[in-house]
């Protein structure tokens, strides 16, 4: 085994705190909030994404870039689709939700967060994270 497999679980840890953020600042109903949700959101499937190339045996680059990653998986795993247009605009709202002049609206961050959870659950489907999880 590959010494950067190890990684995996720190990586699916790191992706699952960014959406425990999602629903803890999610619950709270906020406006002001809807950007950092939809960030965090996008986080945690990035790094869901770089878990699973890591996983299988792929170089990650640094990159925010949802669409990119997902095409790398695609290259490493042939059963792997995701529409791109989707993750175009959770890499975008992840990154416009940093800066001034953009404000989330509340439909755009459910439909974000509506798409991070999808993308959630099939990659964790695909990392098997609960045997990688486990006894943490």
């Amino acid at each position: 085994m590959d010494d950067s497999w190890s990684a995996v679980p720190e990586w699916i840890q790191k992706a699952e705190a960014d959406w425990e953020v999602v629903q803890t600042l999610g619950g709270k109903g906020t406006k002001t909030l809807h950007d950092a949700i939809v960030f965090h959101a996008q986080q945690c499937t990035e790094k869901l994404l770089k878990a699973r190339l890591i996983q299988l045996g792929q170089a990650i680059r640094k990159t925010h870039d949802l669409a990119a990653l997902s095409q790398l998986l695609q290259q490493a795993y042939a059963d792997w689709s995701w529409d791109e247009d989707e993750l175009e605009e959770l890499s975008d709202g992840g990154v416009l939700s940093r800066y001034p002049g953009f404000d989330t609206s509340s439909e755009e961050m459910q439909k974000l967060t509506a798409i991070a959870s999808r993308l959630r659950q099939a990659l964790l489907g695909c990392l098997g994270a609960a045997n990688l999880t486990s006894g943490q």
